[in-house]
């Protein structure tokens, strides 16, 4: 079971109010995490990489697919998310993190006819207490969308409610996505966005003000970042993945951009933390939170020699979050390794250790998804 530890990550105290907020993140002492290939997911325990369950979501479709975790059923056990990849209809799944047999949505998050594919992920963004929203983005073939579905779900087999939808890049290559409270003022989750192949990586961040949107111009999400992950040069597509990499440092969530395509860099950046001198104490009101706001690399990663088709995600644990990548190696083979971050000696960065290697088998390479 995978039931989480409760961890208070950090306090707010508003003077403007005098009041003490409090946000409370969980983080799971047994967090799982989700490998996809050739049409079919393995569900395993992130400490220990055992398996907990093997689905086939789409049992005609061969191909790949694209899976992440969240809660979407507020249960407080993290879900299997799908989405499928290029060359069928664009549908997503969600399977209970109690059995991951018993089906909680399944439906289409674009016009039935479209086959580019579908990334996906989860958090909490409508302000619902418990429950994640579902996000999508679109793969290549449409313009660029992101689509943010109600966090209550409908009956099985109907497409949950429209709570937001925007286009961070123009053309349509396609988007990735992931959710995650990457800066630490707001308290907030937002939505990273990512190109895919063919534009060089511009990383992007939303926030969705759902209490008093007046504030920001409307209901519509802000765009809170906007950075260049990689140099102009390397436009070959890239996988996100947002997590505490290092609990110990505190800030907020840091964001993982590790490219698909050679070299296969992975980078993680910060909006600040201990390694800058932080946290500090945010005394101001929380309608005034500072934009945009800044991300510095804080690791630089080369997990393999020569790797194709690399895949990123994360699985929390009780002190943080290790890093999961994937991907082709030579040899007909794929792996997917391990990794944990420490501070160096030079304090401003972290240091990589790699703590195992989850998976290493002949075929195709695995897509990656965590929470």
């Amino acid at each position: 079971d995978f039931l989480g530890t409760y961890v208070m990550h950090c306090h707010r105290l508003n003077h403007e109010d005098n009041g003490l907020m409090t946000m409370v993140n969980v983080i799971p002492a047994v967090s799982s995490y989700a490998v996809a290939r050739d049409g079919q997911v393995q569900v395993r325990d992130g400490n220990g990489d055992r398996m907990l369950a093997t689905v086939t979501p789409f049992p005609e479709w061969k191909g790949p697919l694209t899976v992440a975790m969240g809660d979407v059923n507020q249960d407080a056990v993290l879900d299997l998310i799908v989405g499928t990849g290029a060359g069928t209809p664009a549908r997503v799944v969600s399977y209970s993190g109690k059995d991951f047999g018993t089906e909680l949505a399944r439906f289409a998050p674009f016009d039935p006819g479209f086959s580019g594919g579908v990334t996906v992920a989860a958090g909490n963004l409508d302000g619902s207490p418990g429950a994640e929203n579902i996000v999508v983005g679109s793969g290549a073939g449409m313009q660029s969308r992101v689509r943010v579905f109600s966090s209550r779900l409908p009956a099985l087999g109907a497409a949950p409610a429209v709570f937001g939808e925007f286009s961070p890049y123009q053309g349509k290559n396609g988007v990735v996505v992931s959710v995650g409270m990457v800066e630490a003022e707001s308290g907030r989750n937002s939505i990273l966005t990512a190109p895919g192949p063919g534009q060089p990586c511009v990383v992007r961040a939303y926030r969705y003000e759902v209490e008093k949107p007046e504030f920001c111009g409307g209901p519509g999400p802000v765009k809170i970042a906007d950075f260049p992950a990689f140099d102009a040069g390397y436009t070959g597509g890239v996988t996100l993945a947002t997590d505490w990499m290092s609990a110990g440092e505190g800030g907020a969530q840091m964001i993982v951009v590790g490219q698909r395509a050679a070299p296969g860099e992975v980078r993680i950046f910060s909006s600040g933390s201990a390694l800058d001198g932080y946290p500090r104490m945010y005394n101001k009101s929380p309608n005034h939170h500072s934009m945009p706001v800044g991300f510095r690399a804080v690791v630089k990663l080369r997990p393999f020699e020569a790797v194709s088709a690399l895949s990123v995600a994360t699985t929390s644990t009780a002190n943080g979050a290790d890093l999961l990548v994937g991907g082709a190696v030579p040899g007909g083979r794929s792996e997917v390794r391990k990794y944990r971050f420490e501070r160096t000696t030079k304090a401003s960065v972290l240091g990589a250790q790699r703590v195992g290697q989850a998976q290493s088998q002949p075929g195709a390479p695995a897509t990656l998804g965590g929470d």
